[in-house]
């Protein structure tokens, strides 16, 4: 999982790398696997910040984008769109209008099956471990 943060026409401040970095940390509750992330960051002319966030993960390849006045807001505003996207495709199988996917949705539960199994393995293998 990389990331791959860029800016152009203004310098990235020293702390910014690592609020992103939070900001994908908050992605973990949805148990969604980022296999590569970028953040290309834009100053425009007249002080319009444009950030856009592209990301391959286990549900597909997303895209969200933002602008702003201030470069916090843009970001916030780009990492709130990307979340609502991630939602919308980790559930859009498990949709009752989406018969059609009805092999989909079987197989997203036997992996959330799967996981959850897994998870409680390892949480008896490290109580046992005590």
């Amino acid at each position: 999982m990389t990331l791959k943060v860029t800016a152009k026409g203004f310098e990235l401040p020293d702390y910014m790398e690592a609020h992103i970095e939070s900001e994908f940390a908050k992605f973990d509750k949805f148990q969604v696997v980022f296999h590569s992330r970028n953040v290309f960051m834009k100053l425009e002319p007249g002080r319009q910040f444009i950030v856009e966030i592209a990301v391959n993960t286990s549900v597909g390849d997303i895209e969200a984008s933002a602008d702003e006045k201030e470069l916090s807001d843009a970001l916030n505003a780009a990492f709130a769109r990307l979340e609502r996207q991630i939602i919308k495709k980790k559930e859009k199988p498990l949709a009752h209008r989406s018969e059609l996917n009805e092999r989909d949705k079987e197989n997203f539960l036997k992996e959330e099956e799967a996981s959850a199994e897994a998870a409680a393995d390892e949480a008896i293998a490290v109580e046992s471990a005590k």
